[in-house]
């Protein structure tokens, strides 16, 4: 992993083509995460120190979705001296749960957690959203970065890379499924498409969301599909047919360490194309708080029991070794905004 990073750090600087996403669902729930912390009961708190209340995390999607367990796991090997609360606030693609935690103080007892769509393409898209990338304070990423993979059914007879790559190159018309046509799946692709000259063969084909997707590849009534990378891997050893013809970044997929990476084949530019989740807060909030929480939030990412749970539900491991500071993470989201920007502009969504 520690490789693989230095390989994307360095990639980023070639950036120049796309990533996104969507998601969306219903209002907000919210549950309080005891601290695992036994000074919590017995110590008290001076008023003046921090943290002295509650810490929300806000996820701006409904509970469930890979975000809101992701985090429910991370805060469970967290130890901070207070309670932590996690506030799902759903909807808008997600920008309804930031716009909130926007809206509160920016005094380190709202922490957000991002990932693409809200974070990255939203913006973009929606002059009316009251923050910015650049609004935010990213502290760390809390997985490692996802990447996106074409998986291939049965009904095309591609085993492999070589056989991806010697279809795609055979000129034949092909249907691609993904889950969202602003996710960073649908971006990886298309830019990959259109640097091979073949984005007037393809015929997309939208899901409400992965497991839609999955059914439909499965059932065959698609050639092709984008899937997260720890996803397919998770589908693929469950039983279930799943053939990944290529991995569509510069760098290779951990989980599918023999199938080619795009870049490869020739194809620039999608090192940036990541699929990530990251704590922030609100600019503003005092460095000496950020670096609290940057320093307790990083220490659970690397706790044996966060780790296992992430290795058990297919989410990126990182190590001491692989962890990103908020500068490094921030510059990554910066390129990932750029690659997003080419893309909608080239759909003729931006101006």
């Amino acid at each position: 992993m520690k490789k693989a990073k230095k390989v994307l750090a360095m990639a980023l600087v070639l950036t120049m083509t796309l990533s996104l996403v969507a998601c969306g669902s219903n209002p907000a729930a919210s549950t309080s995460v005891a601290s695992s912390d036994p000074a919590v009961s017995s110590a008290p708190v001076e008023e003046s120190t921090y943290p002295n209340d509650t810490i929300s995390f806000i996820i701006p999607y409904a509970a469930g979705d890979g975000l809101d367990t992701s985090t429910r796991a991370l805060l469970e090997n967290a130890e901070f001296p207070v309670n932590t609360l996690v506030e799902n606030i759903s909807g808008g693609s997600g920008t309804i749960g930031l716009q909130d935690a926007f809206g509160r103080e920016a005094d380190g007892y709202t922490v957000a957690i991002l990932s693409n769509g809200p974070t990255i393409a939203q913006p973009l898209l929606n002059d009316t959203l009251t923050y910015t990338l650049e609004d935010w304070e990213v502290l760390t990423f809390t997985t490692a970065p996802v990447l996106a993979v074409l998986g291939c059914s049965a009904s095309k007879g591609i085993e492999n890379s070589d056989d991806m790559k010697a279809f795609l190159e055979s000129g034949e018309p092909f249907t691609v499924g993904v889950p969202s046509m602003s996710g960073f799946g649908y971006v990886a692709a298309a830019s990959m498409f259109n640097q091979m000259g073949i984005m007037d063969k393809v015929t997309w084909v939208s899901y409400d969301g992965a497991p839609a997707l999955y059914q439909a590849y499965l059932s065959g009534e698609i050639d092709f599909a984008t899937f997260d990378d720890n996803f397919a891997a998770q589908y693929a050893n469950s039983g279930n047919s799943v053939t990944v013809g290529v991995v569509m970044n510069d760098i290779r997929s951990q989980y599918f360490p023999d199938v080619a990476a795009a870049g490869e084949w020739g194809v620039e530019g999608l090192g940036a194309n990541i699929g990530f989740k990251a704590a922030a807060v609100k600019k503003g909030t005092p460095a000496d708080v950020c670096e609290y929480l940057t320093k307790k939030i990083n220490a659970a990412v690397v706790t044996e029991g966060y780790q296992k749970w992430c290795e058990d539900n297919y989410f990126g491991v990182l190590t001491e070794e692989d962890i990103y500071t908020g500068e490094e993470a921030m510059e990554m989201l910066i390129q990932l905004r750029e690659t997003n920007r080419t893309v909608l502009t080239a759909a003729g969504l931006l101006g």
